[in-house]
């Protein structure tokens, strides 16, 4: 399953750099999804998919703090 895994991870990867902005935020999902499961087994993924996937989480965060601090 690991192997699955990181080839998929892989094949995202290879996507997302050649996607567009619309289909790349879901490609970007995907990736996520896979780097929790591969962890979640125990396994390393690749320092670039665990970068890609806390930048993506940084971004989120940032907007919520956009909002977290907006007058009501």
């Amino acid at each position: 399953m690991s192997k699955q895994l990181k080839a998929r991870i892989e094949e995202l990867r290879q996507d997302i750099a050649a996607a567009d902005e619309d289909i790349r935020a879901e490609l970007i999902e995907q990736l996520e999804q896979a780097v929790m499961l591969l962890e979640a087994k125990g396994d390393t993924a690749p320092a670039w998919a665990v970068a890609h996937v806390s930048a993506r989480q940084e971004a989120d965060e940032a907007v919520e703090d956009q909002f977290d601090n907006m007058p009501v």
